[in-house]
């Protein structure tokens, strides 16, 4: 063997015993390299490619990835089935007597470490155009909690460059408490594997003081996975919130002295409601009395003078007790399907001696109502028709007419009522609906200016529209009421009976009423209302201690109680009747000037036979009285 084989056998060997998969390409420039031969370890690492592609398949790779410089590279290669990292080395390089140029290239395989790194960087470069851009803190953390990457808005909004923060921890940078939390956030993410979205404290960089509670940070936090499917950094992204915050707390604190201020009005209206009531109460109570006198007819008419403007009053207050109720969301309001007919007939009855007296006809066709049934509370419905009725009979003109019908639409009922009143123009139809404001042409007209904007509250409160179907100067008006339609109830309650019947305590025997009051002049009302029952006898306290004392002494066989009284609440009362057994049996009627429905409602709820408000008609106190005392 020559000299010349036996180097180029060593030197074969050599290469083949490089621990490196090693390659030589011939470099043809335009079309590019082409592979000469390659090592065992390259051999290996080609076996999921067939031999004839082989060299190919790597040429392609390699020449459009490598440079003819010695820096190494860091490439992704698919041999076959196999995919992986590499760091890859190539070198050029010439043989003696050949004018050709050549290029060896060695590939290693990465460690998990290595590739762990690369995924970092490549993930780092691929967000950094992203990151920069933002308006919002973006970095990345390793995993012992060092800025691996910051963008611009982070370096600009603590005053610093993005290199001097690289390397640092938040306990480098922030108060501790501070970046204890981020700190523990971070960890959560890291340990659970999966993102958070939290708010977190704001810190100002070297502020080494708690920041108010509504400046934070609402901060989006993700583990980086690498190939081995375990967290090697940490994503997030921080946005300042404060000013969210604080305009969250100002709507909450204007929302909350919103309430103040309507829990404070409706205590306010609540407590000037009782206290006109109750004087009211007298008023109203002595005028009746005197009306069933024999009076001449200078002080008739003087009664008579005094119930009107009485009434007058009471309606007016109580308008604007049902005004804040309905701001409250009038509770203890219900709809349920009730008979189409029955407030508007209930309301026409109540309203046809009024139009008598003024001279004008009421025609009701009601055949559209027969039969249907409406989603209604019947009280309330019955209020908002009397007020309209009222006003009809009120602003019509002398031997005008009303009419009343009903029109079926789809899913509801159009209740409509037309008067030949002077009607009204574009602009006041524009303030009809408007609390307390009242057209110049009905200044000689009693009224507050409440009833039409309160009806509309109830009846949007029902489910139902109310409005004006037409109207015009010299037209009358016609104004309309629309309640949705309802199923028939399966448990019916007949309708009720008009009119007030009288019940006689079985046997004639007498009856102990035990009246608690602390007002003198309604203490005195009652008095002569039940001297001018008969066979009564009453009791008068006026304290709540001292009428549970003679209700447990006397064993009544009713009570008449005041809410408000100096000493104790009625609600208290009743409950301490209830819980001694001499006295938890005898009936209770509440006579309260307080009109509030969460009041009655409260009561009611407490088992007590009636609740009645002052003031109060002296024909249905008296019948309240006695069925409550014909009840065993």
């Amino acid at each position: 063997m020559s000299s010349a084989e036996a180097l180029g056998r060593l030197k074969q060997a050599a290469f083949d015993a490089a621990p490196l998969a090693t390659a030589i390409f011939r470099n043809e420039h335009a079309g590019g390299l082409v592979f000469i031969e390659g090592n065992k370890e390259f051999d290996a690492l080609l076996r999921g490619i067939p031999s004839t592609d082989s060299g190919a398949a790597l040429s392609h790779m390699v020449a459009a990835t490598v440079s003819t410089t010695s820096e190494p590279q860091t490439i992704t290669l698919q041999l076959g089935d196999h995919q992986g990292a590499y760091r890859l080395r190539a070198r050029t390089f010439s043989s003696p007597g050949d004018p050709g140029e050549y290029l060896v290239a060695q590939l290693r395989a990465l460690t998990d470490q290595e590739s762990t790194e690369r995924d970092l960087h490549s993930t780092i470069q691929q967000l950094k155009d992203l990151l920069d851009n933002s308006t919002a803190l973006m970095y990345i953390k390793d995993l012992d909690g060092r800025y691996i990457i910051v963008n611009d808005y982070f370096a600009r909004r603590f005053g610093m460059n993005t290199e001097s923060i690289i390397g640092l921890t938040d306990h480098d940078l922030f108060a501790g408490p501070i970046a204890d939390v981020y700190r523990e956030n971070d960890n959560m993410v890291i340990r659970t594997c999966d993102s958070i979205e939290v708010e977190e404290p704001l810190a100002i960089m070297g502020d080494r003081t708690d920041p108010d509670e509504d400046s934070r940070w609402l901060s989006i936090k993700f583990p980086l996975i690498g190939d081995s499917g375990r967290p090697y950094a940490l994503g997030a992204i921080s946005t300042d919130i404060t000013d969210r915050k604080r305009a969250e707390r100002a709507a909450r604190d204007a929302m909350h002295e919103a309430e103040r201020a309507n829990r404070s009005k409706s205590e306010f209206l609540s407590r000037m409601s009782h206290e006109l009531r109750t004087p009211l109460n007298a008023i109203l109570g002595f005028a009746q009395l005197l009306q069933d006198l024999p009076l001449s007819p200078r002080a008739a008419e003087s009664a008579g003078h005094i119930l009107d403007a009485g009434n007058h009053l009471l309606s007016l207050v109580n308008e604007v007790l049902d005004i804040t109720w309905i701001e409250a969301g009038a509770p203890g309001m219900a709809t349920a399907p009730v008979r189409a007919i029955e407030a508007i007939h209930q309301a026409l009855e109540l309203i046809r001696p009024l139009a008598a007296a003024q001279d004008i006809e009421i025609a009701s066709d009601l055949h559209g109502a027969l039969h249907r049934y409406i989603l209604a509370d019947t009280q309330r419905l019955r209020q908002v028709f009397l007020n309209l009725l009222g006003n009809a009979v009120k602003f019509n003109r002398a031997q005008g007419a009303v009419r009343v019908w009903c029109e079926l639409r789809e899913g509801s009922l159009r209740f409509l009522i037309t008067d030949t009143g002077p009607g009204m123009s574009e602009d006041d139809v524009q303030r009809l609906f408007t609390p307390f404001v009242r057209l110049a042409k009905d200044a000689d007209i009693e009224g507050s200016g409440l009833g039409l904007a309160l009806s509309r509250r109830l009846v949007e409160e029902m489910g139902g529209v109310l409005g004006i179907e037409h109207t015009a100067p010299g037209e009358g008006s016609t104004f309309f009421v629309e309640m949705p339609l309802g199923p028939e109830p399966k448990d019916e309650v007949p309708a009720t009976e008009s009119g007030i019947g009288t019940v006689v305590i079985p046997g004639g025997a007498e009856a102990t009423i035990l009246h608690i009051e602390d007002t003198y002049a309604n203490i005195r009302l009652v008095e002569n209302i039940i001297t001018g029952m008969g066979d009564l006898n009453l009791v008068s306290a006026t304290s709540g201690r001292s009428g549970i004392a003679l209700a447990r002494q006397i064993s009544p066989q009713l009570i008449l109680l005041d809410v408000n009284l100096a000493d104790m609440s009625g609600v208290e009362v009743v409950k301490q009747l209830q819980k001694d057994e001499r006295t938890r049996r005898i009936p209770v009627i509440v006579l309260s000037a307080d009109a509030t429905p969460a009041r009655i409602k409260e009561l009611r709820g407490i088992g007590i036979r009636d609740y009645l408000t002052k003031p109060f008609e002296i024909h249905h106190f008296a019948l309240t009285v006695r069925n409550a005392l014909a009840v065993p």
